[in-house]
C-alpha cells in the first residue's frame, strides 16, 4: 500500500447507522413512534443491538456529515411515517386474526421496535427497514434515555408511553365482556360513546329518562 503524506486527514471509511424505532399503540389504537436511538459502524459490518452504546439520531447526523436543517427534518418525517406504517401493518394483520392464532383472547402487540438502516448510496441517504422485534429497540431506546438522564437531559417520553399503552391495556381487560346500563345516554353528540364501548367489547343497554 502506498503510506499517507504526513499530517493528511486519515481516508473516511463508508459508515451506516443503525436506527431503532420504538413505536406504541397509543390511545384510539394510533400507531406513535416514542423513541428513537442510534449506533453507528461500519458499512460493511453494521453494529447489532448491544454491539455499542447508544446514541441520539441528531449526534449521529453530525458524525455522519448530515447538517442541512432541512435535510435532517426530512428524514425523521420518512422515519416517523415508516416505523406508524409498520405498526399499523402489524395492527391490521392481528385485527384478522383469530383469538387462537394471536396467542389468546386478549393478545395484541402494543409496543413494537423497528429497525432501519440509513446508509448513503451515489451521495443519496436511503433510509431501509430492516425487522421488527418486540423488545430489543425498547432496551436500546431505554439505555439511550439513561445515559441522557445521566449527563443532564430532560427526561424522554418513553416511561410515560409505555405506562399509557399497558394502562389503557389494563383498563379494557377490567370492562371487556362487561354489561352496563346507560341511563340518558344523550343525543346524537355522544355518539362516540358507543364507539368507545363497541371497541373496548362492552354489551350496552340504554333505558330512557
Amino acid at each position: 500500500p502506498v503510506p499517507r503524506p504526513p499530517g493528511s486527514p486519515a481516508p473516511r471509511l463508508p459508515m451506516a447507522l443503525r436506527i431503532c424505532a420504538l413505536v406504541c399503540r397509543s390511545w384510539g389504537n394510533r400507531p406513535q413512534l416514542c423513541q428513537v436511538a442510534c449506533t453507528l459502524g461500519r458499512a460493511e459490518a453494521l453494529l447489532g443491538h448491544g454491539a455499542a452504546l447508544p446514541q441520539g439520531l441528531d449526534s449521529s447526523l453530525d458524525q455522519l456529515g448530515v447538517v442541512a436543517p432541512g435535510q435532517r427534518q426530512a428524514l425523521a418525517t420518512r422515519l416517523q411515517v415508516a416505523s406508524e406504517a409498520a405498526m399499523a401493518a402489524l395492527m391490521a394483520t392481528e385485527a384478522e386474526l383469530s383469538p387462537e392464532e394471536r396467542g389468546g383472547p386478549r393478545a395484541r402487540t402494543d409496543l413494537l421496535g423497528v429497525d432501519f438502516l440509513l446508509t448513503s448510496v451515489d451521495d443519496t441517504l436511503e433510509l431501509v427497514a430492516l425487522a421488527t422485534n418486540s423488545h430489543r429497540c425498547l432496551d436500546t431506546c431505554l439505555l439511550a434515555e439513561s445515559m441522557g438522564r445521566a449527563v443532564g437531559q430532560p427526561q424522554g417520553d418513553v416511561p410515560r408511553v409505555v405506562a399509557e399503552a399497558l394502562l389503557h391495556q389494563a383498563q379494557r381487560h377490567l370492562v371487556e365482556g362487561k354489561d352496563i346500563l346507560l341511563i340518558g345516554a344523550g343525543g346524537i353528540s355522544k355518539g362516540f360513546v358507543w364507539e368507545a364501548a363497541r371497541d373496548y367489547g362492552l354489551r350496552v343497554s340504554g333505558a330512557a329518562v
